[in-house]
């Protein structure tokens, strides 16, 4: 892929909540050369500013919106972060100790929003499993992808020199050294789990399809397990509010690519 020296960039971070968006994103503020930076979470819809020549930002939920504006971009990159369905629906966000973060049904709403991108050079899917067991290979596969970027440092150090913000510390649990315990921390959280799996048996297939084991074993694991019942998250919004969003984007949609058309206008003119 031939670098544009003309065209200025945003690589943006996007992914299920609770499959490592923020350990990316931080990694790569950390490690790659950039001239600007959101502070821990901002829209693909609001503009990075002016005379930015690479802007690095994250969203998780964008992914399910950006279909509108990322073929129409060529200076908007994407990085998909993708986690065991498993290990997102038992992860615990520290600020709501007191509850799970996200169900199944949103990872199978976040995967089916990425394939409908298919496969395009500007967009990276990324497994949190592979980011934490193997950070500099990850790192390399990104700098291959996304040949504007320059090293900075080392992911597996990005620790050692990171600036986080608050927020990001505590989506983290902690500024750490990317930890492969993490990887089977679902079976710490097997009742959450029960019950995920009979809410949405099809996570069973699903585990299956994105590679993460090659059969049904491990469901053993969950024999005897009573479920641990949690409605929140659990429900989508109803039909007016889905559709109230599905517009409200669709309009910001149509301002970001006039926008970029205004800009660019503006640029052949000088």
């Amino acid at each position: 892929m031939q670098a544009d020296t003309t065209e200025s960039r945003r690589l943006h971070v996007v992914g299920c909540h609770r499959s490592g968006t923020t350990l990316m994103f931080e990694m790569l503020s950390a490690c790659f050369r950039h001239d600007g930076r959101c502070e821990h979470e901002q829209s693909i819809f609001d503009p990075a500013g002016t005379d930015v020549a690479l802007y690095f930002s994250k969203k998780p939920s964008d992914i399910t919106y950006i279909h509108r504006v990322f073929r129409r971009d060529p200076g908007l990159h994407l990085i998909y972060m993708r986690r065991d369905p498993r290990a997102v629906v038992t992860s615990i966000h520290a600020s709501r100790g007191d509850r799970y973060f996200s169900s199944f049904a949103r990872w199978r709403r976040y995967e089916a929003a990425v394939t409908r991108l298919g496969e395009h050079p500007r967009l990276l899917c990324v497994r949190f499993e592979d980011l934490v067991r193997s950070p500099d290979r990850i790192q390399n596969l990104i700098q291959q992808r996304f040949d504007f970027l320059t090293s900075t440092g080392s992911f597996s150090g990005y620790a050692d020199h990171a600036n986080t913000s608050p927020k990001a510390e505590i989506s983290m649990g902690g500024l750490r050294a990317p930890d492969v315990h993490r990887i089977d921390g679902w079976r710490n959280h097997l009742p959450r789990l029960a019950f995920q799996v009979e809410r949405h048996p099809d996570l069973l297939d699903a585990v299956i399809e994105a590679g993460y084991e090659t059969g049904n074993d491990w469901i053993s694991e969950l024999q005897g397990i009573t479920p641990r019942r949690q409605q929140h998250g659990e429900s989508g919004p109803p039909f007016w509010k889905r559709w109230e969003t599905e517009l409200r984007y669709l309009i910001k949609a149509r301002h970001y690519l006039k926008e970029k058309s205004r800009k660019k206008r503006a640029e052949r003119k000088t």
